[in-house]
């Protein structure tokens, strides 16, 4: 049975979210406590696998809570429940979400099942709940990624309301269409219009975008050029897609490579955010390569920046080739992965061997399998193609 508590003095959304849980998952235990000190001495006696707390825009009171459940209660993860401003969630220290309070509270359901099945998950790895315990800044998405999925999955959705939400972003806009007027959909003429651009990149592809951009503009680790690792990004999701393209995969193939391409590198920015004293010496040690700095990641921390960050999107409720593909995409030796995880282990692979002559087949990760010359001849043509297309802006 999945614990979660609630804490906070207004039962209002708390109350209406219960009653709801309680009817559709009766295999939760839903515990409602107003004051942190009772939260406490009842996560004392039985722990919870998740804690959503509403303090009516009380940080203090939030860091209070989440600081001393990082300590006693380390594997649970914390959730809050927040006012929206604006467009983008406010940060509260060593909340693993916030979310935002709407009129229709029942949204956070599957998110909050994805919160305890991703603290089922690291109760069985001692690294990773010591790490998501320690996690002090997690970013969440943005109101513009759940307002475009809404209209996604509502009946009368259509591309021009998506267009219009996406509009809302105009450095978001300016990604899409450079995207679209990219080399790989070889266009004749020039796309202007986002409604058009979100056709050929995909639905998908969007949601992607608006993740990564977001994640880039609100978590800036230190000591990092952002502007080379979003290139590096944009390499690794246009290689991915390619390669599933070449490989046979269909469009859902394709964009799903593409879409974990682009948030392939969330738990490398985490790490360097929240852990700068252990992790900024392994990443300059690295010298770039990240295979490398995969295997000092699991020695330092238990984990990859794969890993870790794959568990965050669990958190984001993105599909679950996608957080395989993440967490795969730096495990050369992983055995039976999909066409997805492939994909972006390959880019991954051909873009940190660019400066390497005459790639040999037989060289290639072994989680890849036995590869052709003629396979690889396709993939590093692929892979030329999109530096030469870099180059040229």
């Amino acid at each position: 049975m999945a614990e979660l508590l609630f804490v906070g003095r207004s039962e209002g959304n708390l109350k209406q979210l219960g009653l709801a849980l309680g009817r559709a998952e009766p295999d939760w235990s839903i515990r409602h406590v107003h004051e942190i000190d009772a939260a406490l001495e009842q996560l004392g006696r039985r722990p919870a696998a998740l804690v959503l707390a509403e303090f009516e825009d009380s940080e203090r009171d939030y860091e209070r809570l989440f600081t001393s459940i990082a300590d006693s209660c380390p594997g649970a993860i914390r959730f809050a429940l927040v006012k929206p401003v604006d467009t983008v969630p406010p940060k509260i220290p060593l909340a693993h979400q916030c979310l935002a309070v709407r009129d229709d509270i029942s949204y956070l359901q599957p998110i909050l099942a994805a919160g305890i099945a991703v603290a089922q998950r690291a109760a069985e790895h001692a690294g990773l709940v010591k790490l998501i315990s320690r996690l002090h800044d997690v970013p969440s998405p943005p109101a513009l990624y759940f307002d475009i999925r809404e209209q996604l999955e509502a009946p009368d959705g259509n591309l021009a309301q998506m267009a219009g939400i996406t509009a809302r972003d105009p450095s978001l806009v300016a990604r899409v269409l450079k995207i679209a007027n990219s080399g790989f959909y070889a266009l004749p003429r020039t796309v202007s219009d986002i409604s058009e651009a979100i056709g050929l990149i995909g639905t998908d592809s969007l949601l992607g975008l608006v993740l990564a951009a977001h994640l880039y503009s609100g978590l800036p680790p230190p000591g990092l050029n952002l502007e080379l690792l979003w290139q590096h990004t944009m390499k690794v999701s246009s290689l991915a897609r390619q390669i599933a393209q070449l490989e046979g995969g269909n469009r859902a193939d394709q964009s799903t490579s593409a879409v974990a391409g682009l948030l392939h590198d969330i738990g490398l920015m985490m790490l360097l955010e929240n852990e700068p004293a252990r992790y900024q010496p392994l990443w300059h040690r690295s010298g770039g390569d990240e295979a490398a700095l995969a295997r000092m990641e699991r020695d330092a921390f238990g984990v990859t920046h794969g890993e870790l960050g794959a568990l965050v999107l669990s958190l984001w409720t993105l599909p679950e080739a996608v957080v395989a593909a993440v967490a795969n995409s730096h495990k050369p030796d992983a055995p039976d992965l999909s066409l997805t995880c492939r994909a972006v282990l390959a880019a991954e692979w051909l873009l940190d061997s660019s400066g390497t002559l005459n790639l040999d087949a037989s060289e290639t990760p072994a989680a890849l399998g036995d590869m052709v010359p003629e396979t690889l001849d396709q993939w590093v043509a692929a892979r030329d193609d999109l530096a030469m297309q870099t180059a040229a802006g």
